[in-house]
């Protein structure tokens, strides 16, 4: 009996890049926050007037309220480990 020559399996492969549901909150963390001051600066019309001080606010105070929570996430996870 002859044996035909076996082809070798190749290696299962993976997606490049996965997002763990860590990093998925995270991403998502950042979009809202970067798309919440564009949304109260667009609706600051008519009767909503604060809004648009709400979203100045937002967008000052934003990128370092942002980094302060990115953080304190980043070493809680690492105390994990």
């Amino acid at each position: 009996m002859v044996n035909a020559p076996v082809a070798p399996k190749s290696p299962v492969r993976r997606p490049r890049f996965q997002f763990s549901l860590a990093g998925l909150m995270v991403l998502m963390f950042v979009m809202a926050a970067a798309a919440a001051p564009g949304y109260y600066l667009m609706h600051g019309k008519g009767d909503q007037q604060n809004a648009r001080l709400v979203g100045m606010l937002m967008m000052l105070a934003g990128p370092l309220l942002l980094m302060t929570l990115l953080s304190v996430f980043l070493s809680v996870m690492r105390r994990g480990q």
